[in-house]
């Protein structure tokens, strides 16, 4: 895989390319019948799994070696149920995409997901007759194949998770999707929550109820088109009330099936208000058409500085605490934003750091293709894959990834498939750093508490944000130069 995974901030004018060529081969068919015992053996002349559904494992074998399946048969058969749960979402997602989420979120996924592997077995007959592609050519043999190179050297594969020879009990994996511990409180969006049962005449009253009174075309002006997608546009404007320059989201209210998880979010994101978040401003209804009214960051993603200029360890600690800090809000508020990553962190010329991208509304990047993805392979944390103690620390594990983005210029395993990146998390856990002997002690430290394995040993964003590292943390205008070198190599400009 070249370029970076669904990048895209404003746009057009922050669009990064990606490639998902095993998107094409993950159909996945509508389930009927359930088998609940499904038994996974290993080929004992090639050392392959066997037992899943074919489809899965002509990707999983197209993707993943004889030796790593031989060496890590759990994260292989988690890794591929996690990806074609994910390729199953992508297809049948039909309401706004939310990444906020709550434990009752992540334990429904995991119900779920057992489910699909489940009701796939069932069918295990009619789908071995299916082609993965297009054609009987692309069927018989590896489509996906991109160079097994990985863009960092990994560590060496830890044995964690347990080898298992001759026969291996799905089941007893599956179950595991479900072993992540007490729910924590979310009582902000559980207060919010709307259980489906307004009609859309009483969306539109409740939204002219609670939205702002002005007439939205004539109190801004536009300016200039950010990006377009079948729900509306994205746009930059001028706000006559104070001539301050903001992103507007026009939803076509018309085109939405669940308009009242739209009307749910709006209450949700006037309950999120912080410095370090790019935020909610104000809702105006015009007729069928919503306008979401968002704070404009005029420097652009973290993205475009990391991809394109080398930063000091104190710039690094800046936006890490910038960051921890809109973090910390999220966990106290109950909710995970199960998305952070340099692309989800935008810039202000003035070097203040905002974390985005934490609801349908409140997304501006122009580019609808972006929301169908539930967090990023790349970013993600073990757990995530494997479904164990799964919780508020994902984000962390998602910040010491972002901060290798800042040393390297992109995450561990940036070059590989989506598939095989999950793979690499759940075999290698904690990714290798190239540079680790050139970072300060105190930078090494932090990593260390970031990018824990164990959860229980993986510090929270409060215990980073007393962290010895973020002493040394820069004044955040040193950033600016840093946005103004990006925007001239990358020819950004917001006029």
């Amino acid at each position: 895989m070249s370029g970076r995974s669904n990048r895209g901030v404003f746009g057009k004018l922050f669009s990064k390319k990606q490639q998902n060529k095993e998107d094409r081969v993950t159909e996945i068919g509508m389930p009927t019948n359930v088998k609940r015992h499904i038994h996974v053996s290993k080929n004992s002349e090639t050392g392959m799994l066997e037992g899943l559904p074919s489809p899965w494992l002509r990707v999983l074998n197209a993707q993943i070696t004889p030796a790593e399946q031989n060496e890590n048969p759990d994260a292989a058969i988690k890794a591929v149920i996690f990806h074609m749960y994910r390729m199953e979402r992508e297809k049948a997602l039909d309401e706004p995409f939310k990444p906020f989420v709550t434990p009752e979120v992540i334990t429904k996924e995991d119900m779920e997901m057992k489910k699909l592997v489940d009701h796939k077995n069932a069918h295990q007959s009619q789908d071995s007759d299916l082609s993965i592609g297009q054609s009987s050519e692309e069927d018989s043999g590896p489509i996906d194949r991109l160079p097994q190179r990985q863009t960092m050297p990994a560590a060496p594969i830890k044995h964690g998770l347990k080898k298992k020879d001759a026969q291996m009990d799905l089941s007893a994996v599956l179950e595991d999707l479900t072993l992540i511990g007490e729910p924590e409180e979310s009582p902000i969006m559980r207060k919010k929550e709307i259980n489906s049962t307004l009609t859309d005449e009483e969306v539109y009253e409740e939204l002219r109820r609670i939205c702002n009174k002005d007439d939205p075309y004539v109190r801004f002006e536009r300016v200039k088109d950010l990006g377009a997608g079948a729900s509306g546009v994205v746009f930059i404007a001028i706000d006559s009330n104070d001539n301050s320059r903001v992103a507007i989201k026009d939803i076509d209210l018309t085109k939405q099936s669940k308009k009242e998880l739209i009307l749910n979010e709006i209450n949700v994101l006037k309950d999120f208000n912080h410095k370090n978040l790019v935020n909610f401003l104000d809702a105006f209804l015009s007729f069928d058409h919503l306008w979401v009214a968002m704070e404009l960051l005029d420097g652009g993603s973290l993205t475009d500085v990391v991809t394109e200029v080398i930063m000091k360890e104190g710039q690094i600690a800046a936006v890490c605490r910038e960051t921890l800090q809109a973090i910390s809000f999220l966990h106290s508020k109950g909710t995970i934003h199960r998305d952070i990553k340099s692309d989800n962190v935008l810039l202000g010329m003035d070097g203040s750091v905002k974390v985005t991208d934490f609801g349908f509304c409140a997304n501006i990047v122009g580019d609808e293709k972006r929301q169908t993805m539930v967090g990023t392979p790349y970013w993600m944390a073990p757990e995530v894959v494997t479904r164990k103690q799964y919780g508020k620390k994902v984000d962390i594990w998602s910040l010491g990834i972002m901060a290798i983005e800042m040393i390297e210029g992109e995450p561990p395993y940036m070059k590989e498939t989506p598939l095989r990146a999950l793979y690499l998390i759940a075999a290698v856990g904690r990714p290798k750093i190239p540079r680790w002997e050139n970072l300060s002690a105190n930078f090494q430290d932090f990593l260390d508490k970031c990018l824990q394995v164990d959860v229980d040993m993986r510090a929270t964003a409060d215990e980073l944000l007393e962290h010895p590292f973020l002493e040394c943390a820069m004044e955040l205008k040193t950033l600016t130069p840093l946005i103004r070198a990006a925007q001239k190599i990358l020819h950004k400009n917001y006029e």
